[in-house]
C-alpha cells in the first residue's frame, strides 16, 4: 500500500483524500509524511467524526468536511495529489466524481484510486481474506462477503480503462494490485 500512496507524492504535497472514512489513511499518511497536508471528505458527518478524533495530533495539517464527490467544495487546481480508497464503488456518477476530481487537481497532479475489482480472481480474494485478523471460522463467510458485498459492488478492469479514458488525462492506467483484489487507477492531469 505504501507504494501506492506514498511513489507519486511530491514534497509539501496537497493531498485530497476522497471517501476518507474514520481517518484510517489519513493517519497512516500524517505518520510517515510530516511534510504533506490532507483533506478528507466523506458524506458520513459521523465518519468525519471519527476522523478528527483519529487524526487529532495532527489537527495543524490535516482537515476532514463533510461532502460529497459529486460536488467538492473547492476551488479549481487546489490539490497536488486526490486519493481515494474503496469509495468509488459509493459514488452514484462515478465519471461525474472523476470529473470533480480533476477540477480541484492542479496541473500535473496525480490521482489515485484504488478500489476492488468486480473480476477479482477467488484465490487473489482468499490470500488477502486470509491476511484478516478474524478467527479462522470466520473466514469462508468473509470471504463469500468481500467476493459479494465489497468486489460485487467494485469496478470491473475495463470500466476503469473506459472511465479514464472519459478523463482525456495525457498519462494514465489501470493496473491490478498484485497479491489483492483491488485495482489501482491511476493518472496525471495535464
Amino acid at each position: 500500500m505504501d507504494r501506492l500512496v506514498f511513489d507519486f507524492l511530491g514534497d509539501g504535497a496537497k493531498i485530497l483524500e476522497v471517501g476518507c472514512g474514520g481517518g484510517h489513511l489519513a493517519e497512516h499518511i500524517a505518520k510517515r509524511r510530516s511534510d504533506v497536508s490532507l483533506c478528507g471528505v466523506d458524506l458520513a458527518l459521523e465518519q468525519i467524526h471519527r476522523a478528527k478524533r483519529r487524526c487529532s495530533a495532527w489537527q495543524d495539517r490535516l482537515t476532514f468536511l463533510q461532502g460529497s464527490v459529486l460536488d467538492l467544495a473547492f476551488p479549481d487546481n487546489c490539490f497536488d495529489a486526490i486519493i481515494s480508497v474503496a469509495s468509488i464503488k459509493h459514488w452514484p456518477d462515478r465519471v461525474h466524481g472523476l470529473r470533480e476530481c480533476l477540477r480541484v487537481l492542479s496541473p500535473g497532479g496525480m490521482l489515485n484510486i484504488i478500489e476492488a475489482e468486480r473480476g477479482c480472481r477467488l484465490d487473489s480474494v482468499r490470500a488477502f481474506v486470509d491476511r484478516w485478523r478474524i478467527p479462522g471460522v470466520f473466514k469462508p463467510l468473509s470471504l463469500f462477503w468481500f467476493r459479494t458485498r465489497v468486489a460485487g459492488l467494485g469496478v470491473h478492469i475495463d470500466e476503469a480503462a473506459t472511465m479514464l479514458e472519459a478523463l482525456n488525462l495525457p498519462e494514465h492506467r489501470v493496473e491490478r494490485i498484485d497479491g489483492t483484489p483491488g485495482l489501482l487507477m491511476s493518472g496525471r492531469k495535464a
